[in-house]
């Protein structure tokens, strides 16, 4: 397939994925400001803070290093929200960065018990290097149970790695998620074909049991197999 075709391809299936949002009363906004998205989610989403890493106070994401994915039910309420950004790893491969900078990653909605952190890299942070971008801040609305369930999640991430392909064409796609979740299959859901578990942990002076992640990642040819996969809203 030349680039050209491939170009075409990543378009029609994007515009496709709208287009079943939109079916499903989910209308889609794509921006890279991230400063008018730290607003909205200041605003929209008070209860969740914005996640540290799209936080622009927090770090400089220049509008052609990253993105983010809103989701609006008919009245225009916020419903969905999710951001990627490039990671500037300087010929380092990833275990290394985090390693030194997992702290930026933790949530700022709790208080963190500074001696409980850790992160310990696996197989696939010590080969994931070059062109690499950050995938979190992802949620969906309870309210209802309307865009929770049947789907979505499917759809949404989806759109998110097309998105990915058309403006970074990254090499690697990573994240990070609670296990409890991870368990459950909302990595499966997404799409995500590789972890590396139990890699960051933390706890908390509001909870008893600590949380501990897992690192989901991508290739650039993972996600190009991923975007012709059917989806399987039964599963």
């Amino acid at each position: 397939m030349s680039i050209l075709e491939k170009i075409v391809l990543e378009k029609t299936l994007r515009d496709q994925c709208i287009a079943m949002l939109a079916k499903r009363e989910m209308h889609i906004e794509i921006g890279h400001d991230f400063t008018e998205y730290a607003k909205v989610i200041c605003t929209e989403r008070s209860f969740q803070p914005l996640a540290p890493p799209f936080d622009p106070e927090k770090q400089f994401i220049p509008t052609q290093r990253g993105f983010y994915i809103l989701g609006r039910c008919p009245d225009g309420k916020l419903v969905h929200n999710q951001a990627m950004r490039l990671i500037d790893l300087r010929n380092l491969p990833l275990s290394t960065y985090m390693q030194r900078r997992y702290k930026e990653f933790l949530p700022t909605n709790v208080t963190i018990k500074e001696d409980s952190t850790w992160f310990r890299a696996g197989p696939g942070a010590s080969q994931i290097t070059g062109h690499t971008a950050y995938h979190g801040d992802l949620w969906v609305s309870p309210d209802n149970g309307t865009y929770r369930g049947g789907g979505f999640v499917d759809i949404l991430a989806r759109l998110a790695f097309l998105v990915c392909l058309d403006y970074f064409n990254a090499d690697f796609v990573y994240g990070l998620m609670v296990r409890k979740l991870a368990r459950r299959g909302l990595a499966e859901r997404e799409g995500y074909m590789h972890v590396d578990p139990y890699c960051m942990g933390w706890a908390t002076e509001e909870h008893d049991t600590p949380f501990v992640t897992n690192m989901i990642y991508m290739t650039n040819a993972d996600l190009r197999y991923l975007i012709e996969v059917p989806f399987d809203f039964a599963a």
